[in-house]
């Protein structure tokens, strides 16, 4: 154990030096892996900065966002300022969709200044919709190297050593977001039958790709994410001014980064679903962006509390139920050739 122990700091201690100076190498060793495994597919940009986070941010803090923390809890003192775990996280068998990074606020039935979820049929040419685009708040380490990724316990009985590897307080409300996640990505398959579609949490740029890969059933895949700026923009009305079809099959593999010290990405299979990049403009300026969305064709085996339902008026096995993917979300999709007119 001590050995482990002393590897692991070791190991903490070479990222700490690299990631967090300016002795990055230009191209990552997670690029050259990306690029020969996926050599149809560049790498998103998003993406690129998990791989190269901010050389002056601490490991324990980030920069600070907007909304409510998404441990749902009184922050702590030493989280005055940090508000590094909050943003989107959409969980289909859950009652509750809370929002981590880079998007829009949770919805509620009488809250209409911000949308997460929508009919299929918002998602057209002319339509308007509020949004509130955050200020992205991505992990301080970002990506780890998956030497590095792989040598760190993720689990829930190691987290008690894997606080005080990170510096993270016993107690507090980071400490509490970890937990979380651990739970949500320990979390079994809550129905029958959902075992089918993939579901798995990557702590590493290569254990996504490869299992996202595995789950699509073919290297033959590229990574779809939306354009929009790091920084947030404020909330306004935006009106669809195009529309363009994902093509991908019939089901696609998307990926959300959970609140976590360093980057770690919970993906799922969407089950059948439709996917769109959508072009927007907004009312009040800050130029066009592109979002992605995903639009879920066969809710039936969700949970009949989720929120979505309530917001749109609709349940499980209803009209299809759309969402946008935040800044840094990535759907996988297979390379499909259009069919011949």
């Amino acid at each position: 154990m001590a050995r482990f122990a002393s590897a692991v700091l070791l190991a903490a201690a070479l990222l700490m030096a690299g990631r967090l100076t300016n002795a990055g190498p230009s191209t990552t060793a997670e690029e050259v892996f990306w690029r020969a495994l996926l050599p149809g597919s560049a790498v998103p940009d998003a993406v690129l900065q998990l791989l190269r986070p901010a050389t002056t941010t601490s490991p324990t803090k980030r920069p600070a966002s907007q909304g409510v923390p998404a441990s749902g809890g009184a922050r702590d003192d030493d989280d005055d300022d940090d508000h590094s775990f909050e943003g989107y996280e959409f969980s289909y068998d859950a009652p509750i969709a809370t929002t981590r990074g880079g998007g829009a606020a949770t919805p509620t039935p009488t809250s209409p200044t911000a949308a997460v979820f929508f009919h299929e049929e918002a998602v057209r040419v002319g339509e308007r919709l509020p949004l509130h685009f955050r200020a992205a708040a991505p992990a301080a380490l970002g990506l780890l190297p998956r030497g590095v990724a792989d040598s760190i316990p993720f689990t829930t009985a190691a987290l008690p050593a894997v606080l005080a590897l990170l510096g993270v307080p016993p107690g507090s409300s980071r400490a509490a977001a970890m937990a979380e996640t651990l739970r949500t990505c320990e979390r079994p398959p809550p129905v029958a039958g959902e075992a089918e579609e993939a579901r798995f949490c990557a702590t590493s740029l290569e254990a996504m790709v490869e299992r996202a890969v595995a789950a699509l059933g073919t290297r033959d895949v590229r990574a779809v994410t939306s354009a929009l700026p790091r920084a947030g923009l404020p909330p306004q009305a935006y009106t669809v001014r195009a529309v363009r079809r994902i093509r991908g099959g019939a089901s696609f593999v998307a990926c959300h980064d959970e609140a976590y010290p360093y980057t770690v990405y919970r993906c799922h299979g969407t089950g059948p679903a439709r996917a769109y990049l959508v072009e927007m403009e907004g009312a009040r300026g800050g130029g066009a962006v592109t979002v992605a969305f995903v639009c879920h064709t066969d809710t039936s085996r969700w949970n009949p509390e989720h929120v979505s339902f309530k917001v749109l008026g609709t349940k499980p096995g209803g009209a299809p139920v759309c969402h946008l993917m935040p800044y840094g979300h990535v759907i996988w999709a297979k390379n499909v050739k259009p069919s011949p007119a």
